[in-house]
């Protein structure tokens, strides 16, 4: 009979993971809004209760609580069905926990943010399409430590030529308005 039961979990957990693959990893999760604030409002202990509310947690319970008990059981590896059952709860509990828990903490990873508009600001880049003025040209710069390539306009007279240095002035929706980069002259003394 728990044989059945672990076969039910794995088949379910089984196809909620297939599907959470093929269709994304879009917020699908049930609680994801209850569950950040639950962790700041009671802390990581009122966050981890949380868990239990989420599709994930149950997705990854499911396949993992089915897989071991479908081995353990199935395979005969722990004498009578206590064992089995045992081992499966505390894997299905361990896996689904783990994983709520990681994907929060990349959901916290600053590597996936937007940058604003100011962080563009000041910025030098180098010109990977010329443009001159009234034309649409791109920009390639580092911004958070990634390369950003943007859209790139002018209002300077004199066109910018690729492998040019650029500076953005500011943001105008998705494009940089960029100028030349003021030439510092030294005074040899």
């Amino acid at each position: 009979m728990l044989i059945d039961i672990y076969l039910f979990a794995l088949v379910l957990g089984g196809v909620l993971l297939v599907a959470s693959l093929v269709m994304g990893g879009g917020s699908t999760d049930v609680a994801a809004d209850a569950d950040a604030s639950a962790e700041a409002e009671h802390g990581a202990l009122g966050g981890m209760f949380g868990a239990f509310l989420s599709l994930r947690f149950w997705t990854f319970f499911a396949a993992f609580f089915g897989l071991t008990g479908f081995v353990f059981d199935g395979l005969d590896l722990l004498p009578g069905p206590t064992g089995p059952l045992v081992l499966a709860i505390i894997m299905g509990l361990a896996t689904g926990l783990f994983t709520v828990w990681v994907l929060r903490k990349l959901q916290q990873s600053s590597s996936g943010a937007v940058p604003t508009v100011e962080a563009y600001t000041g910025r030098t880049g180098r010109v990977l399409l010329a443009f001159g003025p009234g034309e649409l040209g791109k920009l390639r710069l580092e911004l958070g430590g990634t390369t950003v390539d943007v859209l790139a306009s002018t209002e300077d007279t004199t066109p910018f030529v690729t492998g040019d240095e650029a500076m953005v002035v500011e943001m105008r929706q998705n494009t940089a308005l960029v100028t030349r980069i003021p030439v510092s002259k030294e005074n040899p003394s």
